[in-house]
């Protein structure tokens, strides 16, 4: 019987394991600072996929994150003002402590590794495309090489020292090799691409150069067989991507569309025809499990930015076909639930409150624009489909709608989108419901626009701006939306 218990109790742990119970732990100690933002991306499935970012609130100082087996592996922490960076493995805990005021030594790191994980915090590694003014004047393949390759041996010396003194196991030890080696190669691929890009803008563009250097493509393609995209295990590395699909971002569409155009293949013009040949060529050259990561996150990036929902839906709809256990999937779905929301919301027709102004296009002038208007007071707001600012301002337009109306006062949007962006500005009224006046002004009418409200030097957004009922223009920077009271009374001075 007491054997029989052993067992039963030994499989309900293994059991306990298989499902997820904690493999690892670290403890945040942040010394003299109770309360602040903090924010952390686990592994999914021991691959770095940055749209596994969960975001919370420190309090009292201290915090605890605990992992699946799962999930270990590279971690990334931004906490106050600080980035912590950990390899962490089944059976771990680590302690990181935090002392702003210990000016030699502000982070701490106790635990397996605990030298080598306070040396990778400390370590500069920032985000590739930062790094191309430092190579500028590596004017050949073979300068650039070598000064980027003596930067990763510099940086991997310090681990070597470490583990030849066992300060560090394999595995860390392993963890930082292919690190460096692909957060480098991500450098060089950088510098490259960059390259490459100047000779695919149009002639008359300053910054055209019309041939590819021929030692640089040399090097693109020994890089890429060197390090190769279709690598699951550089997956699991903070250097595979300082973001999304950075390095694999420049194979697909830097490298394999220099391969194209020497082969004088044409790439198809368009976001979504530029969207749909990445996913071919992502499905034609890269492994099942390659293909579906750097799929997800293009998609995690493109919902991200809140642009071409309608389209953006029906790949990711296709993406959960293709790969319907996709552990990805999970992150991807509170953004397809908003460009769902979206979509519903865009593909009607406007409300009787919702107007366009008639022949919009065709007004070339800040007087002729406000020709309807005069005898009015109006508000006006500037803004541009790619103005975040502006947007969030939008929160604040239901109470400022009922004001407006009860003063009668005109509500006048004015956006300086390019016409490349026509039906997205649409779909922001539609999506916003942006209830007044809208003109999306042309070439002509932003550069009058900008002599008059920001002295010929372009513009700068947001802008609200209040027209007399007189027709002069009274307030030339009005206060925002969100600043209720005071926009209120500033308008009221001129509807009395």
């Amino acid at each position: 019987m007491k054997q029989f218990s052993f067992l039963f109790l030994f499989l309900f742990f293994l059991a306990s394991v298989a499902a997820g119970e904690v493999a690892a732990t670290i403890e945040l100690r942040v010394k003299n600072e109770s309360r602040g933002p903090l924010s952390f991306t686990l592994p999914v499935n021991h691959i770095v996929f940055w749209g596994a970012v969960r975001e919370d609130t420190l309090t009292g100082g201290n915090y605890n994150i605990t992992l699946r087996e799962t999930q270990t592996g590279f971690v990334h922490i931004r906490i106050m003002d600080r980035v912590i960076r950990l390899f962490v493995q089944p059976g771990d805990h680590l302690r990181v402590s935090i002392d702003e005021s210990n000016i030699d030594k502000p982070v701490s790191i106790e635990g397996n590794n605990g030298g080598g994980q306070e040396i990778f915090t400390s370590m500069e590694l920032t985000y590739p495309g930062n790094l191309v003014s430092r190579y500028k004047k590596d004017t050949t393949a073979a300068l650039l090489e070598r000064h980027v390759m003596n930067d990763k041996n510099v940086r991997l010396k310090v681990f070597k020292i470490l583990y030849d003194e066992r300060k560090i196991d394999k595995a860390f030890m392993d963890f930082m090799q292919l690190n460096l080696d692909y957060y480098h190669a991500s450098v060089i691929s950088e510098i490259i691409s960059g390259k490459f890009a100047l000779t695919q803008l149009s002639e008359d563009h300053p910054l055209f150069k019309p041939v590819f250097p021929a030692d640089f493509a040399v090097l693109w393609d020994k890089l890429y067989r060197q390090y190769p995209v279709n690598n699951i295990a550089a997956l699991q590395t903070f250097g595979y991507n300082g973001g999304f699909n950075l390095y694999a971002g420049n194979y697909i569409n830097g490298y394999i569309q220099w391969i194209r155009r020497n082969n004088k293949a044409v790439t198809a013009p368009g976001w979504a025809a530029g969207m749909r040949e990445s996913f071919q060529t992502i499905r034609s050259n890269l492994s099942p499990d390659v293909a579906e990561y750097l799929e997800a996150g293009i998609l995690f990036t493109e919902l991200s930015r809140e642009k071409n929902y309608a389209e953006l839906v029906k790949f990711s709809n296709d993406f959960k076909k293709r790969y319907p256990r996709s552990r990805y999937t999970f992150y991807l779905e509170p953004l397809l639930k908003k460009a769902n929301a979206w979509y519903d919301k865009v593909k009607g027709d406007f409300t009787a409150e919702q107007k366009l102004i008639p022949g919009y296009a065709a007004i070339d002038s800040f007087k002729q624009l406000m020709k309807p208007f005069l005898g009015k007071a109006v508000f006006i707001e500037f803004w541009a489909t790619w103005c975040i600012t502006c947007k969030d301002q939008f929160d604040h337009e239901n109470d400022l709608h009922r004001f407006l109306k009860s003063k009668g006062v005109e509500h006048l949007y004015i956006s300086v989108d390019k016409q490349l962006h026509e039906t997205e500005w649409k779909e922001l009224i539609k999506y916003f419901d942006l209830r007044g006046s809208h003109i999306r002004a042309n070439e002509k009418l932003v550069k009058d626009l900008s002599r008059i409200f920001w002295q010929g030097r372009g513009y700068a957004l947001p802008l609200y701006v209040v027209i007399s009922r007189s027709g002069y223009i009274v307030e030339f920077d009005a206060y925002r939306p969100s600043e209720k009271k005071k926009l209120y009374r500033q308008i009221e001075k001129y509807v009395q």
